[in-house]
């Protein structure tokens, strides 16, 4: 099943998955109050990245898997226009059709990169209630800003003429041995985006908002959910010495933290060892940390 949910960023394609028999041992169900799980992929990709992983987690849960303006099957009238921030709202607006036309009141959300990043903002904004936990794989929003990060997001990957030559060499890089299936699929379409007009202009957009100054989570050690914070120790995008460092500074202290001997997308390069590590968390992810206090968080400027 899909749904099409309007943003003011396009139509957004959500493919639906009610849980199904398969990896579930004989004689056992879905839990009755296990979370729904909404997937949100990076920059560029589309949401059959994670193919790989989704029969094992739609054997357990409700999923939801969102291809962002401009990607998969989403629509992006104005690919320019598609930024961080927008992506933020593209996932509230998600949130919100699912609980009106599917009855979901309560989402774990797993994010990747720039999927990551939205995880934690709608874990800090309007939709916070709805969110039940965050599995965040390699995400930004922890990168140090820097006079070079800012012209490398702004004027290198967010100039179309000079991402065209730089999107698959970079791909193959944080992709890993394209050891499996899903990972030479995932690099197959990345190697098509050069020739994509459309799809390279939301690509260089979604670079460029990372170096806008409001770019940023307000108090990563504010957030009141449980955490699993997975980094492949092999990204050459966000490195796990710098970036996944400085992510579990950032983070609550109890937030549980993994590095991975992968690259930037685990669930590619690695699925059943990523399982191993996200499915007993997503069963229970209040054994990871219940409540803590609540740490005054920062007034987003606007």
């Amino acid at each position: 099943m899909r749904m099409t949910v309007p943003t003011p960023l396009g139509d957004i394609a959500v493919r639906c998955y009610a849980p199904y028999r398969g990896a579930r041992p004989e004689g056992t169900s879905v839990p009755p109050d296990a979370p729904a799980l909404l997937l949100l992929h990076a920059n560029p990709g589309d949401g059959r990245d994670f193919d790989a992983v989704l029969p094992a987690l739609a054997d357990r849960y409700r999923t939801f898997v969102v291809d962002w303006p401009g990607y998969g099957d989403s629509t992006a009238p104005e690919p320019g226009r598609v930024t961080p921030e927008g992506l933020v709202e593209v996932a509230e607006r998600v949130i919100d059709a699912l609980a009106e036309e599917q009855g979901v009141r309560e989402v774990a959300v797993l994010g990747n990169s720039v999927g990551g990043y939205v995880a934690c903002r709608l874990a800090e904004g309007p939709r916070a209630a709805s969110v039940a936990a965050l599995v965040l794989v390699d995400p930004a929003g922890f990168t140090r800003h820097t006079a070079f990060t800012r012209w490398f997001c702004r004027e290198v990957m967010g100039r179309p003429a000079r991402a065209r030559r730089l999107v698959v060499p970079l791909a193959r890089a944080y992709l890993g041995r394209l050891g499996t299936p899903s990972a030479r699929e995932t690099y197959a379409r990345v190697r098509q985006l050069p020739h994509d007009e459309r799809r390279l202009a939301v690509h260089c957009a979604v670079w460029r908002g990372l170096a806008d100054p409001e770019f940023g989570i307000a108090d990563p050690a504010a957030l009141d959910l449980p955490i699993l914070l997975l980094w492949g120790s092999r990204d050459p995008v966000v490195p796990a010495l710098l970036d996944g460092r400085r992510a579990q500074r950032m983070l609550p202290a109890d937030t549980l933290s993994v590095l991975l001997p992968t690259a930037h997308e685990p669930y590619n390069e690695r699925p059943g060892l990523f399982l191993r590590h996200i499915l007993p968390f997503l069963k229970d992810p209040r054994a990871v940390g219940t409540s803590r206090p609540r740490s005054p968080s920062r007034p987003r400027r606007r």
